[in-house]
């Protein structure tokens, strides 16, 4: 019998053995100092959020590409987190200009309206601000930027899609 189920004692010998061996060793803590700046940097983050258009606050120009308007509102919800990025800056300085000082909490909003041009490649081509309650020109440019660059949507047979859409930045 010991000659007949040798192999499967040698393999439950090895299977215990590196059992041992694995339970053995010690497991890795690291080891984690957070310093005061670090603290401080935490305590400064911009808390906020963007107020992306829903499908009845889009004003569509032309349609000639015959795009459905329900998932280009489903697009523009899933771009405020990129928007919201994009406006901590803004709003840190703006922060940082009224520290100290009492202001309404609608004074640091900026509500805005962009005009985009999506061709049938599904790139929005020279978006532009048609309205703004921000004076930061570097702001309204990176914006700009941002939709021209990393917005896309799948391309459509023929034609464009013209819009105007309200976008507004609220920092807490």
């Amino acid at each position: 019998m010991l000659k007949r189920n040798a192999p499967l004692l040698a393999f439950l010998l090895v299977f215990v053995a590196v059992l041992y061996f694995v339970y053995s060793i010690p497991q890795y803590e690291p080891v984690v100092e957070i310093s005061e700046d670090e603290k401080e940097a935490v305590e400064d983050v911009f808390v906020g959020r963007v107020d992306m258009p829903s499908i009845d606050e889009i004003y569509v120009v032309e349609n000639s590409a015959g795009r459905d308007l329900n998932k280009l509102a489903l697009f523009l919800q899933g771009r405020a987190a990129g928007l919201h990025y994009l406006s901590s800056e803004y709003f840190r300085k703006i922060k940082a200009y009224h520290k100290g000082n009492r202001f309404a909490k609608s004074d640091d909003d900026v509500f805005l309206g962009l005009h985009l041009t999506l061709d049938s490649l599904g790139r929005f081509m020279n978006p532009q601000i048609m309205f703004s309650d921000s004076d930061d020109d570097v702001f309204n440019v990176k914006l700009l930027k941002h939709v021209e660059y990393f917005w896309r949507l799948p391309p459509s047979e023929h034609g464009k899609l013209e819009i105007w859409i309200p976008i507004r930045f609220h920092a807490n």
